[in-house]
């Protein structure tokens, strides 16, 4: 339902104006409406800052995690200590905290490019840069460092015996050396040249500029750095809950600073005009907190407002425990405006068996109510979100049970049930129960639009809709017990072809009370085309329910063949077992995957299509948002 609202109009003056606005945004129920002529977006105060806060904010929560992880591989004497953060003002502490995480992260590519550094230092071992450097001055000789197959040098004293050249190591199915030149001949080398003079292919690569043993102390340096800066790390996180209160200080200062610079200006500047919506129930508190502030108000009920102010109305829905979980899947679409019905609780038993019919397989829903669980249980914070696949995977048991579907299991052959196969839904009976259901949703979607109708116009603007149910149900009642072959009373078929005659009248001739009847007529004769038509075009449209719930059952039986298939083309007992497992798991979990997704997508489309345009639902609400300090 939605909840009522009033609207309270403020009259403050311009000295008392700052004082005021502060006291209403502590109270915390006043949703002001004004033309946002000042963006948040726009504001070059506040911001930049926020957006700063929620960076590190962000990163200090990877960085957390990271933590946590490493905690948790080393040993409790290896966990470093905490280095103490000093006390800092918020814009000192944010500071500090930015450059930590880029002094942390320039750290972290330091180390991942010396241990590519290293990996390939690996190969020369070690060595002496200075030396050779020496040698290549003093000696004339000149070093070149080379790589080659390893299989080429198996016989490195033939090698070492003939040719100037010395192997450092084997690794990764390489060998790498180094060729001693002299003279400037050397200087020339090639790699062509070299292969030649060897008789196998080589590949000259540049000198490194440091060997093994400095670039592992370089390293051992830079891991030194990094645990000095996991210390800080640490003391910072722990003063994390500064930089949270001063967003949350932030974000106050934020809103109080748009709400002031959209209130509009009376009376040259000297008065301000506060408008705003509050929940009607919270009046009585709201107006003690008026009087104790001594301004000038005006309280109208939201009902009682012109139409054209609707779209600034906001909106509060409160609903039971169950239909509150369909909440989420209502704002996909779009909150009601203030003068409609809140369709939430009408949409959550449809959507309900709506995904339990796609789905449709008892197995797939048992996992569901297990994943339910284990939500609810572990993740506390999407606790909601838990008892919505709780009662997803009912729906599903349900419908799986009607089709005979367990984890593609077709449970009709299953003879050890008895005379529990009975009860299972052929293929003919769900597609007929996909309609039937098509059919309850449609009309009571048409039965809350009368509803709708009657609340914003009128009760005369509704009876033609009203006339329109009466022709169709009467007339189904009518035509299905002949078809069905069954006898009603004299009295009652004349009662119901009675009203059908009244509701065609009413269709027809009283489409808009404020026309003349036959100007009516031809309304009439419009919307009895248009009505026909789409309504067995949005009939038609439940069949896709029967249909996915048979394509995800035909998906399931064809992997338990396959499976099956395997292990009895292997005939090697565990391996057998073993395959047929392995097919199972990823077969049913990608038909899971595949179902689960439009399981959702076309129940969405049957609820805010087919159901939604019956309903006459308009939608364009705005949540109710209060002026109040951010938590």
């Amino acid at each position: 339902m939605i909840v009522p609202m009033t609207r309270y109009s403020i009259l403050v003056y311009h000295r008392d104006f700052a004082a005021f606005m502060g006291r209403l945004q502590q109270e915390g129920l006043l949703d002001i409406r004004q033309d946002e002529v000042y963006q948040e977006s726009s504001d070059e105060e506040f911001y930049p800052v926020l957006q700063r806060i929620d960076k590190v904010l962000a990163a200090f929560k990877r960085e957390a995690k990271e933590l946590a992880a490493h905690d948790k591989k080393r040993k409790t004497a290896e966990i470093l200590p905490t280095r103490k953060a000093p006390d800092l003002s918020p814009k000192a502490l944010l500071r500090a905290c930015e450059d930590l995480l880029e002094e942390r992260q320039a750290n972290q590519a330091a180390v991942k490019e010396q241990e590519a550094r290293i990996k390939e230092a690996r190969a020369w071992q070690n060595f002496k840069a200075e030396d050779l450097a020496r040698l290549e001055k003093e000696a004339g000789l000149r070093f070149f460092f080379a790589q080659t197959a390893m299989k080429n040098v198996q016989d490195e004293d033939a090698l070492k015996a003939d040719f100037p050249l010395e192997v450092i190591s084997r690794q990764d199915g390489r060998a790498y050396f180094v060729w001693v030149g002299r003279g400037s001949r050397s200087e020339s080398l090639t790699a062509e040249r070299l292969s030649a003079r060897l008789g196998f292919t080589v590949s000259l690569v540049p000198a490194p500029s440091k060997s093994l043993n400095v670039l592992q102390a370089e390293y051992a340096r830079l891991m030194e750095e990094q645990r000095q800066l996991e210390k800080t790390l640490r003391g910072l996180l722990a003063r994390i809950d500064t930089l949270k209160a001063e967003k949350k200080y932030l974000l106050t200062s934020l809103s109080y600073k748009t709400v002031s610079l959209n209130v509009p200006r009376q009376a040259e500047g000297t008065l301000l005009l506060v408008q705003g919506y509050l929940p009607t129930e919270k009046c009585a508190g709201f107006e003690a907190f008026l009087e104790k502030e001594e301004v000038v108000y005006q309280s109208v009920e939201a009902e009682r407002l012109p139409e054209e102010e609707t779209p600034q109305i906001p909106v509060l829905l409160r609903n039971n425990r169950f239909a509150r979980l369909f909440e989420p899947i209502t704002l996909l679409f779009s909150l009601p405006n203030y003068r409609e019905l809140d369709l939430t609780p009408c949409l959550a038993p449809f959507f309900m068996a709506f995904f339990g019919f796609c789905l449709g397989d008892a197995g797939y829903g048992l996992l569901l109510i297990a994943a339910a669980f284990f939500i609810i249980k572990k993740y506390p914070k999407a606790k909601s979100y838990g008892w919505l696949a709780f009662w997803f995977g009912v729906g599903t048991v349900i419908f799986g049970g009607l089709s005979g579907t367990f984890f593609g299991i077709d449970l009709v052959n299953i003879e050890a049930l008895g005379t529990l196969r009975s009860y299972i839904f052929d293929s003919n009976k769900m597609m007929t129960l996909s309609l039937i259901i098509g059919a309850v949703q449609i009309l009571f979607g048409m039965f809350m639009n009368v509803l709708r109708i009657t609340k914003v116009k009128g009760f005369k603007y509704a009876l033609h809709r009203i006339g329109w149910l009466a022709v169709i149900i009467c007339g189904g009642v009518l035509i299905g017990t002949r078809m069905a072959g069954i006898a009603l009373p004299v009295f009652v078929v004349y009662g119901l072809e009675g009203l059908v005659v009244a509701g065609a009248l009413l269709a027809l001739f009283y489409n808009n009370p404020d026309k003349n009847p036959f100007f009516n007529l031809g309304l009439g004769l419009w919307d009895t085309y248009n009505t026909a038509t789409g309504l067995v075009g949005d009939l038609l449209s439940y069949i896709r329910l029967f249909a996915l719930g048979l394509t995800g059952g035909i998906l399931g039986s064809v992997f338990n063949t396959l499976a099956l298939d395997a292990a009895t083309g292997i005939g090697v007992p565990v391996v057998s077992q073993l395959v047929m497992l392995l097919i199972l798991l990823f077969g049913h979990s990608l038909n899971l995957a595949l179902c689960v997704l439009g399981s959702v997508v076309h129940p969405l489309r049957l609820t805010f299509v087919e159901f939604y345009k019956n309903a006459g639902f308009a939608g364009g609400g705005k949540a109710y948002k209060p002026f109040k300090v951010s938590e």
